[in-house]
């Protein structure tokens, strides 16, 4: 069951769950505040609980809200299918030159409506999974994120060898990740 709680003018959307934890989510794109508990947490818990995580959440909230206006969401199927094919095209024209500059390759790849990453790669098939959100976002950032990915063909992780790759083929890559998160 899901109830509201105002807590010092944030509207929470508590829900009581089989879980161990507190989880603290800010929904995309109107940036609610969506919290799982635990069963035996009471409501004076919660509250000191989002009281203490305030500015994180302020900062949460202004981040997907600036996003959503930056890159709003299609507007009906027929917008939803044009960016789709928009952002194929322009994947099939940045993938192959990516592949051989590195020397990294994907064995295929989709695009897909995915709300809470850029990308995914599956490390057994090598195959990639693009966000249709990167449909809004500059070639150098649907770059990054093709790269990110291909780098995942070889190392799995996010581990020091990962981080190696990404500075070797993509020095200011750090840079487009801190704005991507930003906005």
């Amino acid at each position: 069951m899901t109830k509201i709680i105002y807590i010092d003018g944030l509207a929470c959307e508590v829900t009581k769950k089989r879980i161990k934890r507190i989880n603290l989510r800010i929904k995309e794109p109107d940036g609610r505040i969506v919290i799982s508990a635990p069963y035996l947490v009471t409501d004076r818990e919660i509250i000191a609980f989002v009281r203490s995580k305030r500015s994180w959440i302020d900062d949460a909230v202004r981040r997907v809200r600036n996003r959503a206006a930056a890159h709003p969401e299609a507007s009906g199927p027929a917008e939803k299918e044009a960016r789709r094919a928009d952002l194929k095209r322009r994947i099939a024209a940045r993938l192959p030159e990516i592949e051989r500059r590195t020397g990294l390759k994907c064995s295929g790849w989709t695009v897909r409506d995915m709300h809470t990453r850029w990308g995914s790669c599956n490390t057994r098939t090598n195959h990639v999974n693009f966000s249709l959100m990167l449909a809004t976002r500059s070639d150098i950032e649907l770059d990054y994120v093709i790269l990110h990915e291909l780098v995942h063909t070889v190392v799995p992780n996010h581990g020091p060898d990962f981080y190696a790759l990404m500075d070797r083929f993509m020095p200011g890559w750090k840079s487009i990740r801190r704005a991507m998160k930003d906005n």
